[in-house]
């Protein structure tokens, strides 16, 4: 029960638009067993961070972001630093696959 009441706490973290699936994108990794696809880690991504290799946006889950990351990374999307975790601001980061930035939750 306290896991699940947890797990509910940290999904109604941050704004309501954003969505997140942690073992998919924005997560905390140690490696790629902790996450669905990849766990990015160093420079940009300390403790890691769970992605996913995207072209455009429509390649990523609702509420994240392909942006020219290592080719083109799925990062959680934001609207203030507190929407993001723990040594992670939100910035604004060049998108994959067409003009503009859009704000991603990635190391300050």
């Amino acid at each position: 029960m306290l896991l699940l009441l947890c797990a509910g706490f940290l999904c109604a973290c941050g704004d309501d638009d954003v969505g997140f699936d942690g073992d998919r994108v924005g997560g905390a990794c140690r490696d790629d067993r902790d996450c669905e696809f990849r766990c990015q880690e160093g420079g940009d991504f300390p403790q890691g961070t769970c992605t996913l290799p995207c072209n455009v946006d429509e390649d990523c889950p609702f509420g994240t972001y392909c942006v020219e990351k290592e080719g083109g990374l799925c990062l959680l999307g934001c609207d203030v630093p507190a929407d993001c975790r723990d040594g992670y601001t939100c910035k604004g980061i060049e998108n994959r696959g067409h003009g503009g930035d859009s704000l991603v939750c990635i190391h300050d």
